[in-house]
């Protein structure tokens, strides 16, 4: 599969497209999906006025195109979203497995309007963000995953 290498600058340029959008919106409270969507989403916070930031985490992906059968909830996102506007982050919408788990999840938290925010989105997802940046068919790798992280023994 292709590559697209996103720099930081790039990211951090997209972020800030995001935000832009997102104040419009004037979302209660950001959940960030894990591991991909943590960095656009503490970005987004900050940009945002420090809007609370909410976490879950969601596995399915186990390498580059390589996936579980469904995506599974780890981390369950913690506190009430009842009556709020929720924006979801993530980092992309691939197949859209994983945002469609986390949508089910922040309505059955009481959310009043949801929306999702992605830097990219793939042609072929099911769930088409309401704000991203890019499109792609490309393998997307991100500044913060570039690198293998090395460990001392």
């Amino acid at each position: 599969m292709d590559k697209v290498y996103l720099t930081w600058w790039q990211v951090d340029r997209a972020i800030f497209a995001l935000a832009d959008k997102l104040r419009e919106y004037k979302p209660d409270v950001i959940v960030g999906v894990a591991r991909g969507g943590l960095i656009p989403a503490v970005r987004l916070s900050h940009i945002l006025g420090d809007l609370p930031l909410k976490v879950i985490d969601v596995k399915f992906y186990k390498g580059i195109d390589e996936r579980a059968e469904k995506p599974v909830i780890t981390i369950p996102i913690h506190g009430d979203l009842k009556d709020k506007k929720v924006v979801i982050v993530d980092d992309v919408s691939d197949t859209g497995k994983t945002l469609e788990v986390v949508i089910g999840e922040v309505k059955k938290l009481g959310a009043r309007e949801i929306k999702v925010a992605c830097l990219a989105m793939k042609p072929w997802t099911s769930v088409v963000p309401d704000y991203y940046v890019f499109r792609t068919d490309k393998w997307i790798v991100f500044p913060w995953e570039e690198f293998p992280v090395v460990t001392k023994e």
